[in-house]
């Protein structure tokens, strides 16, 4: 038994590797033989959860195997940023939803992936996943915002995603789904969603003291009583054209990528469905247009992209053989605008962190006046105001700020 870390890995022992492996191969002569453990430490991927790696070498039906996979601990005590929630709602995603989603369009369970598959789960002695380890089939991480190519790959795997999910709704799985409501807003205020109110808060002083800026940052401050509700009401999807699963945190971090030769993407899949939720599929469009493209094909593609996405979408609906109201381009728009409130969010509160330097990452988070010195000195940036000054007279002349 080889451990690269102490606690809490005392019980990620060969028995409960050995459980998990009989209940997912169903061979209940299976003896695990050895277990290498690694804790993967990036604080600034997984601030949600803490992350082990294991090879797990096993007999099985008189033959040796080893397997790669994911140990994924919910971490809430360490980061108040997680939220209760989040373990059930990921679990639920896996187990309730992936594999039906890629056996409606793959059926071949290897040419078909929205995401690892899961292994095992349990409660005891702290939530805890087992997945399958998707670095050992070449997918790795990107550290970077998207070209307009790059990013379509990615687009088109959204659109099976929420149109598989959306052609369950005919199903008997439609009870459930809208038990899938954790999303990044809730009636009850998280620390996520009072992190977000400060760092708008926070921006609108920041932005007053911009020459020319000040009738945008009175709209802020206007809005800063309504935040919470306002955001809350586009989780709850009640107004909008149509519900799908959003992954709810589309962001580079939350997927893989699997390259060609010449370095470009062919392929993706997804994980992190702590804040996985039922309703517009507007929620996940914004996150792509602000963590997955990058800036350029942003301005330059966001009317075609949108038009991508729906094209797949309908296709996706009609591989399926789904037979009910297939939401129109219109529809999508219509949701697109009414949206736009979390739009505004994205854009003020995340996208400053997207220049953020992660060695520092510690002083981000807190409330200390350091944290908020550091993140008015994001505001200030020039990267930062590149982006955020030919937006804010968008938001104005959508209404978004009204």
């Amino acid at each position: 038994m080889h451990l690269a870390n102490k606690d809490p890995t005392t019980w990620l022992t060969g028995q409960l590797f050995q459980k998990a492996l009989i209940q997912y191969t169903t061979d209940r002569g299976l003896e695990v033989e050895d277990v290498h453990l690694a804790v993967h430490g990036n604080a600034a991927q997984q601030y949600a959860s803490t992350i082990y790696r294991a090879c797990v070498s096993y007999r099985s039906r008189g033959k040796t195997e080893s397997i790669k996979l994911i140990v994924k601990l919910v971490a809430s005590k360490v980061n108040s940023l997680a939220d209760e929630l989040t373990f059930d709602t990921e679990l639920k995603v896996y187990r309730d939803y992936l594999s039906k989603m890629e056996t409606m369009l793959g059926g071949d369970a290897k040419a078909f992936k929205f995401g690892p598959k899961l292994i095992y789960s349990a409660d005891d002695p702290v939530p805890h996943l087992i997945l399958e380890d998707l670095a050992s089939q070449q997918f790795v991480h990107s550290c970077k915002l998207l070209d307009e190519d790059d990013a379509k790959i990615v687009l088109i795997k959204l659109a099976q995603f929420h149109a598989t999910s959306y052609s369950l709704t005919n199903t008997s799985a439609a009870n459930s789904l809208d038990a899938l409501n954790n999303g990044l807003f809730k009636q009850k205020p998280s620390e996520g969603v009072k992190f977000m109110l400060e760092n708008f808060t926070l921006f609108a002083e920041v932005l007053s003291q911009w020459d020319g800026y000040e009738k945008y940052a009175e709209r802020l401050k206007s809005i800063q009583p309504t935040f919470m509700e306002r955001g809350a009401a586009i989780y709850r999807g009640r107004g909008f054209g149509f519900h799908v699963l959003n992954h709810g945190d589309f962001h580079y971090n939350n997927m893989l990528f699997k390259m060609d030769q010449d370095r470009r993407v062919e392929d993706t899949v997804f994980y992190d469905f702590q804040l996985s939720c039922w309703t517009t599929p507007a929620v996940d469009l914004l996150y792509f247009l602000y963590f997955i493209c990058n800036r350029k094909t942003r301005d330059s593609q966001r009317h075609a992209l949108i038009q991508l996405y729906h094209q797949e979408f309908t296709r996706t609906l009609d591989t399926v053989g789904y037979m009910g109201k297939v939401p129109t381009l219109l529809d999508i728009n219509c949701d697109l605008q009414r949206a736009g409130f979390l739009e505004v969010v994205l854009a003020i509160c995340f996208v400053p962190f997207l220049f953020a330097d992660y060695n520092q990452t510690l002083n981000v988070y807190g409330n200390e006046e350091e944290a908020r010195a550091y993140r008015r000195a994001l505001y200030n940036g020039s990267q930062f105001k590149e982006v955020i000054l030919p937006l804010l007279p968008y938001f104005l002349y959508k209404g978004y700020l009204d």
